[in-house]
């Protein structure tokens, strides 16, 4: 069996390394670089691939992968909007993700994220940076055990949430179409998602990028939010409109925002732009504020997340090809 594992980055390979040592039996290539057009060729001879693209390539790179005989494309995440699934299903080309990797990565920055901007963490350090040291009304800060957070989407990822926030005390409620019979031991379920938006003092979402999904969080949701409180986003950017969160930021609607994702972060994350060039207005506002924790796309950043997503690529395509079926297959 012969596979190839593209967009490899430096903290994957110690992962790799070991995978590669216990399974001998097994061709591996790793390039460094995403799969394109340019380097299709190195698709020559292969059963799978394995790869973390950032953007989608060209229609004629699935097509030659057909040609190669080629049997699946594994990525090394949960998510896969940035795929053809359609055209691979016409070409009888499976589509695998990792669907849990771990769901409490992404809770414990979530976590953070809340605690930091309920207790205005940004605000305090701004002003200790103009060595003003007073207690004052706008550092005041609400605890945890006081509040209610919403968590939309309960499965994996959510509920390991809504577990750590009720660890800490609080009161926490739950939507989602498929309510998780795991989620109901640590949550309460509300009847539709207008109840949790005007209920909640934090919301965190966990939701797919799909798009129905797509500015599920614009003006109209914004405004039935309660008043001083959180939007947290470690999902996808495309679930929230950034233009309309800013419009809540300034006028006081909100207390702040935790964003992991930004709607336009493909061009950016997880690239260098230091010295070099950067033109995006919007994501620059977002990192300049005090009320807005942006980070990019770095909540499932762990060393264990990393083993499971590198292990979890390469198994599923190992199984694939093995047998012609995985349970994540995703198309």
């Amino acid at each position: 069996m012969k596979l190839v594992v593209f967009n490899l980055r430096e903290d994957e390979k110690s992962a790799l390394k070991n995978w590669i040592a216990n399974h001998p039996e097994i061709d591996v290539d790793a390039y460094s670089e995403e799969l394109n057009i340019s380097n299709k060729h190195l698709l020559e001879g292969k059963d799978g691939v394995v790869l973390a693209q950032n953007k989608p390539f060209e229609s004629e790179v699935y097509e030659y992968a057909k040609g190669q005989g080629i049997k699946v494309f594994a990525t090394r995440s949960a998510g896969f909007d940035i795929y053809d699934l359609e055209l691979m299903k016409k070409l009888d080309i499976k589509m695998t993700n990792v669907p849990s990797y771990s769901p409490n990565a992404i809770a414990e920055h979530v976590l953070t994220s809340a605690l930091r901007i309920s207790r205005n963490t940004n605000k305090i350090q701004r002003s200790i940076e103009n060595h003003n040291f007073t207690w004052n009304p706008g550092i005041l800060s609400r605890e945890l055990r006081t509040l209610t957070v919403g968590v939309i989407g309960t499965g994996r990822i959510g509920t390991q949430a809504a577990r750590l926030f009720k660890a800490l005390g609080a009161k926490v409620i739950g939507y989602d179409i498929y309510q998780n019979e795991a989620a109901k031991e640590v949550l309460i379920y509300v009847d539709n998602l207008d109840e949790l938006i005007s209920s909640s003092d934090i919301i965190t979402i966990h939701m797919p990028a799909i798009k129905e999904y797509n500015h599920m969080v614009n003006d109209e949701f914004l405004s039935k939010m309660k008043d001083n409180s959180i939007l947290l986003n470690a999902a996808r950017g495309m679930l929230v409109d950034t233009r309309a969160l800013l419009r809540a930021l300034d006028s006081g609607k909100l207390l702040g925002a935790g964003l992991d994702v930004y709607e336009n972060e493909s061009k950016y994350v997880p690239k260098n732009f230091e010295g070099k060039e950067f033109d995006d207005e919007l994501l620059q506002i977002l990192i300049d504020r005090d009320d807005v924790i942006y980070t990019p796309h770095t909540a499932f950043y762990t060393e264990t997340a990393i083993q499971n997503l590198v292990e979890g690529g390469l198994d599923s395509a190992v199984e694939v090809i093995k047998t012609g079926a995985s349970d994540n297959i995703v198309n």
